[in-house]
């Protein structure tokens, strides 16, 4: 058999060889691709959640502003009202 029939063996030989190894290559890039997205939806649904909470936590914020201004009106309200019997028990007491 002439030299070059063996060459062309030998290249063939490398050629499949270097194409098995893209190819491992192509599938380990695959599967890290794959691992990355599993990852990334991961923290994706952790952020919504921790966004979630942030919406409730600014609404039960938001929902103090109006309780603490409920709560002035009222005790303004009680101490107006306990002046005004203060004034009206003054009022009985000296006629």
């Amino acid at each position: 058999m002439p030299f070059g029939y063996f060459l062309d063996i030998n290249m063939a030989t490398l050629r499949a060889a270097s194409k098995n190894e893209e190819v491992a290559a192509l599938e380990a890039l695959r599967d890290s691709s794959a691992e990355m997205v599993r990852y990334l939806e991961s923290i994706n649904g952790k952020l919504l959640q921790i966004n979630h909470q942030n919406e409730m936590s600014l609404r039960v914020l938001e929902n103090w502003s109006s309780v603490i201004s409920i709560s002035k009106i009222s005790s303004a309200s009680a101490a107006a009202s306990l002046e005004g019997k203060s004034q009206a028990e003054k009022a009985l007491v000296r006629t």
